[in-house]
């Protein structure tokens, strides 16, 4: 067997009612002729997942499947990584799919030259009554090098779904990345990290990957306990990317946007969510703590909006 153009790896946890299509979407994409590499782990599922994924299997022997106590969707990916063997990796989320339909010559072309470490796709969005609309945020020029990566991040908030990219696996190894272990929002670290890191970056016009909203995933959970646990993750991610750019000033400047927006972020939640003031303290403390509360300025009319009423709103739990 040849190299694999691309390891897909799809991360699943109680996932049985919609992993079927998720791995039919992947086998289906048209690679022009090149293997693929599919890797699912199941992620500790209590539901008949692994029995799902194991009926892929029969139909697509080539499948890889690994089985592991839960330990959340950062440690299944790693896990995936380990394994891969691709010149790219593509991470899926085991509840969205891929378009077959798309047109992936271009793509491909790119991911054959193997000269680019990262490389964004297009995505759209749809919700379970069929309603479909584009899902671009912060879409760069097609085509176009940005050299080193981390200068596409200078003045961006950027888009942190590691769906939206695919990276070139020699790149991941040789720099030692992976997923920040038991984290959520890890998609916010890691992605941050890779583009820091990257030689350079350039963006596919390919509409390829299809994100289904759905009630009770992780990003959209009511679940109190989930919510305080995703806020204080946030807070590990910020604290750890303040260290990670220390050193280096011009790196700093780069992920001022993207770092800001991640504060807004947790303070819109924080503010929405209606927690307990002692849970609001804990929060605003530790943004105080990293000199991350009040807000820094911005001249943009929204983000000034929000940094007045947070200074004032928050200003009772410090």
């Amino acid at each position: 067997m040849r190299q694999p153009l691309i390891t897909f790896i799809i991360p699943a946890y109680n996932a049985a009612p919609y992993i079927r299509a998720c791995v039919e979407s992947v086998f289906g994409i048209e690679l022009h002729g090149h293997e693929r590499e599919v890797i699912a782990i199941d992620d500790g599922s209590t539901d008949n997942t692994f029995e799902v994924l194991s009926q892929c299997k029969s139909d697509n022997p080539e499948l890889l499947l690994i089985s592991q106590g839960n330990q959340g969707p950062s440690v299944a990916r790693n896990a995936g990584m380990e394994k891969a063997c691709g010149k790219y990796i593509f991470f899926v989320d085991a509840d969205d799919r891929l378009d077959c339909c798309c047109d992936t010559k271009e793509l491909v072309s790119a991911l054959e030259d193997g000269v680019i470490d990262i490389i964004g796709i297009n995505s759209r969005q749809t919700n379970l009554a069929g309603r479909t609309a584009p899902y671009r945020r912060y879409v760069p020029q097609y085509n176009k090098v940005y050299a080193p990566a981390r200068t596409f991040m200078r003045g961006r908030n950027l888009f942190p779904c590691v769906w939206a990219y695919l990276f070139r696996r020699e790149f991941l190894t040789g720099r030692q990345l992976r997923f920040m272990p038991f984290a959520l929002h890890e998609d916010d670290d890691f992605t941050v990290r890779t583009f820091a890191l990257a030689r350079n970056f350039m963006a596919i016009d390919a509409d390829l990957y299809v994100r289904i909203q759905r009630k009770g995933s992780i990003t959209t959970t009511n679940d109190r306990e989930m919510q305080k646990r995703k806020l204080r993750d946030v807070m590990k991610i910020l604290a750890g990317l303040e260290d990670f750019s220390a050193p280096d000033a011009e790196l700093q400047r780069c992920m001022r946007r993207k770092t800001d927006y991640l504060v807004v972020d947790a303070l819109r939640l924080l503010i929405r969510q209606r927690h307990d003031i002692a849970f609001r303290k804990e929060i605003v403390r530790s943004l105080k703590g990293m000199r991350r509360f009040p807000l820094r300025w911005r001249w943009e009319p929204k983000y000034i909006m929000f940094n007045l009423f947070t200074r004032l709103y928050l200003c009772f739990f410090q």
